[in-house]
């Protein structure tokens, strides 16, 4: 009988093998949570974005019911502000596109110009003729929502200095993680 004098070998990991594999795992999991935390943001992003255009739909659709001018025709629309049309009064200049004074908040708007400068925010957005909703003032808490109202006949985007036969109409909505969207109209003097 032979006796061997060699080591039996051993199967297994060395502990210094066990500690650099742990170490290694440990910071392959500190960047897979830093990229699901990161993500968070795209999730809620599209949501916000859902959110941003109902508010602005909803808006856009209240501001481009009202009048073109204060001084355009409520009964029928026969006479245009502005025009060549028996009657007509000329529309508001184009450094006055503002509420009128007896107009102090949005359900006495009459008119598209009234809502140039027009701001809300948080629970202010939920009151935009939505019955007041708890599920709703969560939703919108800490959106903005801004309105800029001004003419611009020759469709470059660009404020007109002279009155026009159209005004376009910016709504801007900045949702709670500071992503601002743009939703633009225009309203025709017809």
């Amino acid at each position: 009988m032979k006796i061997s004098l060699n080591k039996p070998q051993e199967n297994g990991f060395t502990l210094i093998e066990l500690v650099v594999g742990i170490m290694l795992i440990a910071i392959a999991m500190v960047f897979f949570i830093n990229m699901l935390q990161n993500s968070n943001k795209f999730v809620a992003d599209p949501w916000h974005q859902i959110r941003a255009t109902e508010l602005a739909s909803a808006l856009m659709s209240e501001i481009t019911a009202k009048s073109f001018d204060e001084n355009s025709d409520r009964s029928g629309g026969l006479t245009r502000c502005s025009s060549n049309d028996a009657g007509a009064q000329s529309c508001s200049a184009a450094n006055n596109l503002q509420p009128d004074t007896d107009e102090s908040n949005q359900t006495e708007f009459d008119d598209i110009d009234d809502y140039n400068a027009f701001e809300k925010s948080g629970n202010e957005i939920v009151s935009l003729n939505i019955p007041l909703n708890s599920e709703l003032e969560a939703a919108y808490a800490q959106f903005k929502v801004s309105v800029k109202v001004f003419y611009d006949s020759n469709f470059d985007g660009v404020a007109d200095s002279t009155i026009g036969q159209f005004k376009l109409i910016i709504i801007t909505v900045t949702d709670p993680l500071g992503n601002q969207t743009e939703f633009a109209s225009y309203k025709g003097n017809y």
